[in-house]
């Protein structure tokens, strides 16, 4: 890709970013400034997905990020519509209408919109471990691998604890058990922990055999950006809660995601970043 092609589609992504920041900032204020739209819930999906999207064809290459999307998405949805006809992998729930058109009781922009997470949490889990958003080449051992892939399904299953509570708030799931997080099964975040824990396995294995290729120079920051879109999401959580009077639950989003917010904003400020 030359450098003019390169940089018009980096501006494309931050554009995205800067767009879906502000949503984020209004869904915060929205106890302040009353509910939401439905229209505005459709808009996360394509402005957050489109970044997590854009940015991994940029970073990983048009192969490896469409390969990792076909994978969330389809390995999501797989473990989706078995928990919600079995309520086997994260305990008995149902989807109510509000999130759209369904596929075997499932939420048709749900697969999709896992991605937008995933990704992020693999690029803070690289950064995390290396000091690089890119894993190494080759990935190193089977035994790295899988330990970079349990500590991404680790950061993505604590984006959803924070996020559960409130989607149920919202009324675009419905837990049919009174469970022990906030009315939330324990067992809905083991089940996220063996969802994504199965897709960042599945995606290492084939990235290891065939290293990413990204389409041009990637700048630093540029490169940090889905980690900066892990840290929005955590503040959103926190002041959001904050805002709705659920200091407990403001709490809880503030250390499991804050925490390795934090560590990555060392990595940064170290000497040999």
């Amino acid at each position: 890709m030359c450098s003019r092609t390169s940089r018009t589609w980096r501006r494309g992504v931050v554009a995205l970013f800067t767009a879906y920041t502000l949503l984020n900032t209004y869904f915060v204020l929205t106890p302040l400034l009353g509910a939401a739209p439905p229209w505005a819930y459709g808009l996360v999906p394509l402005l957050l997905g489109g970044f997590s999207l854009g940015h991994a064809i940029y970073l990983l290459g048009f192969r490896h990020a469409l390969t990792f999307l076909g994978i969330s998405s389809l390995v999501s949805l797989g473990f989706e519509a078995v928990g919600v006809a079995t309520g086997a992998i994260y305990g008995p729930y149902h989807y109510t209408a509000r999130l759209g058109p369904q596929l075997w009781g499932v939420p048709l922009v749900v697969p999709i919109s896992w991605f937008m997470v995933i990704y992020p949490a693999y690029i803070l889990a690289n950064y995390l471990a290396d000091g690089t958003v890119i894993a190494r080449a080759g990935g190193g051992s089977l035994g790295r691998r899988m330990g970079l892939s349990a500590l991404s399904a680790t950061l993505m299953t604590a984006w959803d604890v924070p996020l559960d509570p409130q989607m149920v708030m919202y009324g675009h799931w419905v837990w049919h058990v009174e469970g022990d997080f906030f009315g939330i099964p324990v067992q809905n975040y083991a089940g996220w922990l063996v969802t994504t824990m199965a897709i960042y396995t599945i995606y290492r294995q084939i990235e290891a055999r065939r290293p990413p290729r990204p389409l041009g120079n990637v700048p630093s920051g540029f490169a940090r950006m889905p980690i900066y879109v892990y840290a929005l999401l955590a503040g959103g959580y926190v002041l959001g809660y904050v805002l709705l009077r659920r200091p407990a639950l403001a709490l809880v989003a503030f250390f499991a995601m804050g925490t390795p917010c934090l560590v990555a904003w060392l990595r940064a400020e170290s000497p040999s970043a």
